[in-house]
């Protein structure tokens, strides 16, 4: 499997990987505007089709890693590592002194982030829902 990595995804491609992984709809205006808000996107490609993907956002002290998210038919083959390592490259290739990097997961990949050095932390969150 020949895997591309590249740091363009039209907000379509963004829903497609989204509902592939059973994550909730957002309409696509609103995906537009958080992918244009980001900071830094990396997708992983087969054949030209995207299969995994990832972005953060920062304010320039921390980072919030979102939507890390591989097609499950590629799931087990490298390619979540692969847009982690990349992104911790693209970090630390800035000139940042100090960055504290922050992720959301369910319970289900804590196992996952902490072999690439992450440390389970407590947090909390709140969905809202427009009316």
């Amino acid at each position: 499997m020949d895997i591309k990595y590249g740091n363009i995804l039209s907000a379509e491609d963004y829903c497609i990987l989204r509902k592939s992984v059973k994550f909730y709809d957002i309409p696509i205006e609103q995906v537009q505007r958080a992918l244009d808000k980001s900071d830094y996107i990396i997708t992983a490609s087969v054949d030209g089709t995207p299969v995994g993907m990832a972005r953060f956002i920062s304010d320039g002290t921390q980072i919030l890693i979102m939507d890390v998210i591989v097609h499950p038919d590629y799931q087990g083959s490298g390619i979540g590592r692969g847009l982690m390592e990349r992104i911790r490259e693209y970090i630390e290739s800035t000139d940042y002194d100090r960055m504290l990097v922050n992720l959301l997961t369910d319970g289900s990949k804590i196992g996952f982030y902490e072999k690439l050095g992450y440390n389970k932390a407590e947090g909390m969150r709140l969905w809202l829902k427009h009316p």
